[in-house]
């Protein structure tokens, strides 16, 4: 399986974080303040998005590359200052994936503020390719078709077989309005992948910033 030759940046670097509760919106402050100067100094990079839930303090970011070298050369840069912001919080880097961003189809501009539905699956390597073809054949027509949609997303990890794939909303309700929808679709999919360890999470948007010309989708 290879990255979405429609992409401009097929790459993406996607890490989870873990800081307490309290302390999420200090965490947000300081990322912007000092992890995200980082990462826009570094060559080959194509923007980035910070989402998490508050309640339990755990955040995911991806940040998009426009080449595999792009991505490992800004690692060395990049992970220390994030390693340090967290620091400063009592935070931690729990896990991070160098993946191929399979699919990525935007239906409207990004923006911060929304919410976003993120599932991640242990699966099969050799099964990446039909994982991915059954998600846009299956999966996001019915994205598409839901009030408030705005991207849906396949990311995927070619070693590891590991996938994070979902969609974003305009709001927490257009979100949970969609789940009703897509549930079974997303089940059958994770089945027919052989997947393991599956989770879905709701996530709030707190920052994105996509440097990259944005085509949408009608």
């Amino acid at each position: 399986m290879s990255a979405d030759p429609n992409s401009a940046f097929p790459y993406c670097h996607i890490v989870r974080t873990k800081v307490a509760p309290s302390k999420v919106d200090e965490m947000i402050s300081l990322w912007i303040q000092e992890v995200l100067p980082t990462l826009k100094k570094q060559k080959g990079f194509g923007g980035v998005t910070l989402i998490g839930n508050r309640k339990i303090g755990s955040s995911v970011s991806v940040s998009y590359w426009e080449s595999e070298s792009a991505l490992r050369d800004a690692r060395g840069q990049v992970r220390p200052q994030a390693a340090a912001t967290l620091a400063k919080t009592g935070g931690s880097i729990i896990e991070d994936d160098e993946c191929n961003v399979a699919f990525l189809e935007r239906f409207r501009a990004p923006k911060a503020g929304g919410w976003a539905r993120l599932t991640t699956v242990q699966g099969n390597p050799a099964q990446l390719s039909q994982a991915v073809a059954n998600f846009k054949e299956k999966i996001v027509p019915s994205i598409r078709r839901q009030s408030g949609a705005r991207t849906a997303y396949f990311f995927a990890n070619r070693q590891t077989g590991k996938t994070f794939a979902g969609s974003v909303w305009d709001t927490q309700q257009d979100l949970q309005k969609s789940e009703s929808s897509i549930s079974e679709l997303r089940a059958e999919a994770i089945n027919r992948f052989g997947g393991r360890e599956a989770k879905t999470e709701a996530m709030e948007m707190y920052f994105i910033e996509i440097v990259a010309p944005i085509a949408l989708v009608p």
